[in-house]
């Protein structure tokens, strides 16, 4: 785990999967990610802006005279990396002259972190492509349903249940930063659609755990609940959704 010389980080381990999607089978990755992931360089110009930030309000300038020279150049490198304007969104995780434009949401984090590598046009962009590829009523789609890799249905034992955690399977807690990006965008226009998709939440406090959100849901309507019956990461990203909505 490394930073290249244009200042994005880079991540391989054989055998090893370093991202949130971390699902192993008989050994080996089910989603390999090796290389220079999509979410984990969103997430790491926000921490050295954020950084930037907290150090020149303490007057720090030893501190901002290192990092600001890093944090110039991300932005460019981030976009000749894993953008293509031919397709309209970013790659999923690039290694090396290898770029998987695999439709997943792992570029959500470019759109809703306060500080992003990626213009707003880009944003838009990206935000709309995981509208009519991953959003469902209860989360992101993890792997876009066009693709050939895809499961629809997140059951059966845990090898089968593992195959499909991160290759279609939905996820709640990737709403919060959708809904974060989404209202970023388009303020308060967008609050009607961001309301729709919490309330939508309302029928999930009957199902599989009684008031309260599942861990994970199938990908295909009508998209069953699975995994833990009680998530704290689902809970809090809609809560999330919630203040979001109040304070726009």
């Amino acid at each position: 785990i490394k930073m290249l010389d244009n200042g994005l980080l880079y991540a391989s381990i054989p055998g090893k999967a370093l991202t949130w999607m971390d699902a192993i089978v008989d050994g080996k990755p089910v989603t390999p990610r090796a290389g220079l992931a999509v979410e984990i360089n969103a997430l790491w110009y926000n921490a050295i802006m954020f950084s930037m930030e907290m150090a020149s309000l303490s007057n720090d300038h030893d501190f901002v005279s290192r990092w600001l020279p890093i944090a110039e150049k991300i932005p460019a490198s981030f976009k000749e990396t894993f953008w293509e304007k031919c397709r309209g969104y970013l790659a999923d995780v690039v290694n090396g002259d290898h770029k998987d434009f695999s439709v997943r949401p792992n570029m959500v984090f470019a759109t809703s972190l306060p500080y992003s590598p990626v213009s707003e046009k880009i944003r838009q962009l990206i935000l709309e492509k995981i509208r009519q590829e991953l959003l469902t009523p209860k989360g992101l789609r993890t792997l876009s349903p066009k693709n050939p890799a895809y499961k629809g249905h997140y059951e059966g034992d845990i090898k089968d249940r593992d195959r499909a955690y991160h290759q279609g399977t939905v996820w709640p807690w990737l709403l919060g930063h959708f809904a974060e990006g989404w209202l970023r965008i388009h303020g308060k226009s967008g609050v009607a659609f961001v309301k729709d998709i919490y309330y939508g939440f309302e029928e999930c406090m009957f199902n599989h755990g009684i008031g309260s959100i599942s861990e994970v849901y199938s990908g295909d309507p009508p998209h069953q609940p699975g995994g833990a019956i009680s998530q704290a990461w689902s809970v809090s990203e809609i809560i999330r959704m919630k203040y979001l909505l109040d304070n726009i």
